[in-house]
């Protein structure tokens, strides 16, 4: 062996040292999120396993980047994207809405857990509105309960961008939420003519 191909070997190993480190730091966030997106645990893990797939074929271009991270996370949003595209509309369930399937009556539900629900659904809605960087940093924070920090570690993103994002989705959402009361609830609603 040359002395040039034992420096490209040692080259290479340290290169797939340094993706296989991202990658067991960063794959369990990515399909966490990638999970509020798709409202699928399998969907989600294919996702973040092509995204960084993708990420390796280009992982020289992701490390000569001003930001991996920031860099390795537009994959994923851009496969999430892909998936949701290419998806048949199969029907799926919102994160933090699943409740217990019941054989009673819908009037023998306590009125306090249609309530609930139907909050539910209504923040969701919500959330979905948020421009992407807001619902990325919502979604990660009070959906899936990751601090500041790693949601920043996740995204690429400052911390304090990460928190600018969370006190603006916090404000947005607020106001879509609840309106002010001289403004109908239905004039947020596309295609209202009233």
């Amino acid at each position: 062996m040359t002395a040039r191909h034992a420096v490209l070997r040692t080259a290479t190993q340290a290169h797939s040292v340094v993706y296989d480190s991202f990658v067991l730091r960063k794959r369990s966030g990515y399909v966490n999120w990638a999970f509020t997106r798709l409202h699928s645990l399998e969907d989600a893990r294919e996702a973040a396993n092509e995204a960084l797939f993708k990420l390796y074929l280009r992982w020289e271009d992701a490390l000569a980047s001003a930001n991996t991270d920031a860099y390795a996370f537009k994959i994923l949003r851009d496969v999430v994207t892909d998936t949701l595209r290419k998806r048949d509309r199969r029907p799926s369930v919102p994160i933090g809405l699943a409740f217990e399937a019941t054989v009673h009556p819908v009037a023998g539900i306590p009125d306090e857990e249609i309530e609930q629900v139907s909050a539910r659904l209504e923040i969701h809605h919500a959330v979905t509105q948020l421009p992407e960087r807001q619902r990325t940093c919502i979604s990660l924070h009070y959906f899936l309960g990751y601090p500041v920090e790693e949601i920043a570690d996740i995204t690429g993103l400052a911390d304090s961008t990460v928190r600018s994002h969370l006190a603006a989705g916090r404000t947005t959402l607020a106001t879509l939420l609840d309106p002010p009361a001289d403004e109908p609830p239905a004039a947020h609603e596309k295609g209202h003519h009233g």
